[in-house]
């Protein structure tokens, strides 16, 4: 990147830098950070922590950086990103919506937070109803666990110690019981919420991948606890991994 000008700061020229590589790309690593910005790789690295500090990035897999919440926040990057999910993957939550009687989301995962991009609501009078636009404590539900599972737990470590927040600190003082959690959820394929984020509900989460094989959204159904057993779970984890499989054609 060419210098802003000879007033310019280095450091605030860097930064700008890493930001307009964070918009570009899809994910970046630290040596790469490094070579195009020119610095050290300890020094790309303290800037990506500084900027997962301030919701400009986050933790992807395999020890990468894409761009955090705050992009949406400023109607760049993820923002575009969000509409092309809608678009893409909404009309898969009708299906999943009138096939299963119950509610649907479409969530990503923002830091050590997920949201939900949209909601397809049952056609019941008792139904759970649409979550679009909100923020919830990944750890929490089950899309949360779904689109972690996908991370090592030293990366699920290193993303919630970038953050001072209560869910940070739930997750990292019992990081141990978390991690089991995860475990279970790599194992069955799926992610399951039994009333952690909201007493009476219970949800079932899989993941939605791109081509490259990287977990780019989640399909969720939600339902209240009377109207299902327990049992019942294992199947319905099946079949949203059916969808979500089938979705990836759609990417």
């Amino acid at each position: 990147m060419q210098k802003i000008s000879k007033y310019g700061i280095s450091s605030v020229e860097n930064a700008l830098e890493l930001l307009l590589m964070l918009s570009r790309n899809e994910t970046v690593g630290v040596s790469e950070v490094a070579e195009a910005v020119g610095i050290a790789p300890s020094s790309a690295h303290r800037m990506l922590k500084t900027l997962c500090s301030c919701n400009f990035a986050v933790q992807a897999p395999r020890r990468r950086y894409s761009r955090g919440p705050a992009f949406f926040w400023l109607g760049e990057g993820s923002i575009q990103t969000h509409k092309t999910l809608r678009k893409l993957l909404g009309p898969w939550l009708e299906e999943i919506t009138s096939e299963m009687g119950e509610t649907s989301h479409l969530v990503v995962l923002e830091g050590c937070s997920i949201r939900f991009l949209m909601s397809v609501e049952a056609n019941r009078e008792f139904r759970v109803t649409s979550r679009a636009g909100r923020l919830y404590p990944a750890h929490r539900t089950s899309s949360g666990k779904a689109l972690l599972s996908n991370l090592s737990d030293e990366e699920v470590f290193d993303l919630y110690s970038s953050y001072n927040s209560t869910a940070a600190k739930e997750v990292l003082g019992n990081f141990e019981h978390f991690c089991k959690e995860l475990e279970k959820t790599r194992a069955q394929g799926f992610g399951l919420n039994l009333e952690e984020s909201e007493a009476g509900l219970v949800s079932v989460s899989a993941c939605v991948k791109t081509w490259t094989g990287r977990e780019i959204a989640a399909f969720s159904i939600s339902m209240p606890t009377v109207r299902i057993k327990l049992s019942d779970t294992e199947k319905i984890g099946r079949r949203m991994i059916e969808y979500a499989t089938r979705a990836e054609s759609s990417l």
